[in-house]
């Protein structure tokens, strides 16, 4: 069970240019993503990809696609955070949330916790 009160928040602007976001997750444990929120900046149809890189966004791997169809849409997942939510995305040890856009600015907002 998830203690809403013990996660922590995290905010950022993905680019076409791509990159990681956030810390570092500690060795020996796991990000345990439980919402994510994000707003498309860019005045057309937009695409975020979701993942996470173990070496500044080099190489990375794909979790999830997110589409925003119109300027200032908005993506939020789940619409309420329950005391029984379940992670929505994990990031392993060692890693770094990665983003990228097809098209101009998308802001992203984060709740997680980093646990064993």
């Amino acid at each position: 069970m998830v203690d809403k009160r013990g996660l922590q928040s995290l905010q950022d602007t993905a680019t076409t240019a791509g990159g990681v976001i956030g810390t570092e997750v500690p060795d020996n444990m796991r990000r345990y993503i439980y919402k994510l929120k994000t707003a498309n900046q860019f005045a057309g149809a937009n695409q975020m990809e979701l993942g996470y890189s173990d070496d500044a966004g080099a190489t990375h791997t794909t979790l999830d696609y997110i589409e925003h169809a119109t300027q200032y849409e908005m993506w939020n997942d789940p619409d309420v955070l329950k005391e029984d939510s379940l992670p929505i995305y994990i990031i392993p040890a060692g890693s770094k949330i990665y983003v990228i856009t097809d098209n101009g600015d998308v802001e992203c907002y984060f709740e997680y916790e980093d646990s064993e």
